[in-house]
């Protein structure tokens, strides 16, 4: 995400997420706190780690389908919330404006899957000693 886009989260809130994940705890919390506007920044942001995280530990090309087959699809979630609208405002996050509390939900859901996501690449790069040496050197592309 370039500085530019990011008006709404903050670093702290960069940061804070980032230590949950490598402390591996719950990042619903921090999440809960922030404003729909972060949300969706954050959102890009965890994504944007996660993909750093796979070109920093694995082999091979990012699979998008491998985060997102774990991820509740759009029709189920749309199905148990007993919402109406075409499936396409439920899928990315279009439906943050008019529906924030449902939108929200989702949107973290999603981002805790991301997370578990990164902290399988973490687990991998402790086992691994050549992906640990990516990691170190590049930290300070982090935040």
């Amino acid at each position: 995400m370039e500085k530019s886009k990011c008006k709404n989260l903050l670093l702290s809130q960069k940061l804070a997420i980032i230590a949950a994940v490598f402390k591996r705890k719950e990042i619903r919390p921090i999440l809960d706190d922030f404003s729909n506007e972060q949300l969706v920044e954050a959102h890009e942001f965890i994504w944007d780690k996660l993909v750093e995280f796979h070109y920093l530990t694995q082999e091979g090309q990012f699979s998008r389908a491998s985060v997102t087959q774990n991820m509740m699809q759009s029709a189920t979630y749309q199905k148990k919330k007993k919402c109406d609208l075409p499936k396409e405002y439920c899928k990315g996050v279009e439906c943050i404006w008019s529906n924030p509390v449902c939108a929200g939900e989702k949107i973290k859901n999603n981002m805790e899957v991301i997370a578990k996501a990164i902290i399988g690449y973490i687990e991998f790069s402790h086992t691994h000693s050549s992906p640990q040496k990516k990691i170190n050197s590049n930290v300070k592309t982090w935040v």
